[in-house]
């Protein structure tokens, strides 16, 4: 092959650059040669944006099939009595449909790199069969099991689980949630991925409920385990808190406190002080369940690592990390471009993957380049924002 290509863009976004305009890179069988400005007498040629591949750093595949997401949202625990029977109502095949339904949506909505929350051994070999090439998955094998009789069998999946990698799927370790999950399962959970240098990742500080569980063992979440004849007054302390959870994440390499919606000043800090866990806002799920706001300018104020997630269809009506980032920038009255490395550099390390760089001599030529016209900063960050995932198209 000899296929000699010359792309002339108008704008450039990279994850750790302001943007740069009119760009001309030039691509032979698709490893790119040379990265330079467009000469003048050339730039009526320059058109478009060219965006670098994205990460979701956390969805749950499995529900891609829903068109919308599950109602009502509120109680929450009745949100989660809803999902949960929707999902027992899915025959296997379904379930494994919606998962490669949702990769292909991924796909079609510039991402390139997911932390998948898998519930199940075969669900973890199909995603290895679905994976498409240039996607990388990091399959985290979500565990659960709020009494102590659940512990050894779940740390048992654990073991399974990590035993089966890939060229394309990576594994990691998710204990559920603080309402759903034993502590010793999720320090269970932390050791093996501490011994196996793996990352973690843990539903954390979503809700008001949450918090009054750990506190005082009352509320919501009470009523459903003891719905559910799950509830042992042992499990559980009084004065209990995320901060609880957030100490043992600490202990891994990398660790993703996903949601983190309703947090104190010390669990700020702590974030703070221990960057190898993340914070995972869901703008659009965060809307969904009408939360209070979140806290993410005080967790970026405080220097913790925040990094973007879509969660799944079942509080979202798509897949799409472009419109997570739209959403997040309007939340934060920022430039688009500047939360970049949300969902793509900071976002990679955060689940254990090495990102790609978008445009350097001698790597292969990837992004999505999205049909923009506009002449200034200002103007881009608008036409940016009105962008959805689904007109980014792959280079």
């Amino acid at each position: 092959m000899n296929d000699c290509r010359i792309h002339r863009f108008r704008w450039l976004l990279h994850p750790t650059e302001a943007p740069r305009a009119f760009v001309r890179v030039t691509v032979q069988d698709r490893i790119i040669q040379e990265v330079a400005d467009v000469p003048a007498d050339e730039r009526h040629l320059a058109h478009g944006t060219l965006i670098p591949p994205l990460v979701n750093a956390h969805t749950h595949l499995e529900f891609s099939s829903l068109p919308a997401p599950i109602e009502p949202p509120l109680p929450f625990t009745h949100w989660i009595r809803n999902l949960v029977a929707w999902r027992r109502s899915q025959a296997d095949s379904g379930r494994l449909d919606a998962v490669s339904r949702g990769v292909r949506e991924l796909r079609q909505t510039g991402c390139r790199f997911v932390g998948e929350i898998c519930t199940s051994a075969e669900t973890h070999r199909h995603l290895i069969d679905a994976a498409i090439n240039d996607i990388r998955i990091v399959s985290f094998r979500e565990v659960l099991g709020f009494t102590r009789d659940r512990v050894t069998e779940q740390t048992q999946v654990l073991e399974d689980h990590i035993a089966n990698s890939s060229t394309d799927v990576s594994v990691g370790v998710s204990p559920h949630a603080p309402y759903s999950t034993h502590p010793e399962l999720v320090s269970a959970a932390a050791r093996i991925a501490r011994e196996n240098c793996l990352p973690l990742a843990m539903h954390l500080a979503e809700t008001k409920e949450e918090r009054q569980l750990l506190e005082s063992q009352t509320g919501p979440f009470r009523d459903l385990l003891e719905e559910l004849a799950l509830w042992d007054d042992s499990v559980l302390q009084p004065g209990g808190s995320p901060l609880d959870y957030l100490q043992i994440l600490a202990q891994v390499p990398r660790a993703l406190a996903v949601h983190c919606n309703y947090l104190s000043h010390s669990e700020i800090q702590f974030l703070s002080d221990n960057q190898n866990i993340a914070a995972v806002y869901c703008p659009r799920t965060h809307r969904w369940f009408q939360h209070s706001a979140h806290p993410i300018r005080k967790l970026l104020t405080a220097g913790a690592t925040v990094v973007l997630g879509t969660d799944g269809r079942g509080s979202n009506p798509d897949l799409s990390i472009w419109d997570e980032l739209t959403v997040a920038a309007e939340v934060l009255k920022s430039p688009i471009w500047e939360l970049l490395p949300m969902v793509t550099t900071t976002a990679a390390r955060a689940i254990g993957l090495q990102y790609c760089s978008i445009a350097e001599p001698g790597d292969s030529i990837c992004g999505y380049v999205a049909t923009t016209s506009a002449e200034s900063l200002s103007d881009l960050n608008r036409e940016l924002g009105l962008l959805s995932g689904q007109q980014l198209n792959s280079l």
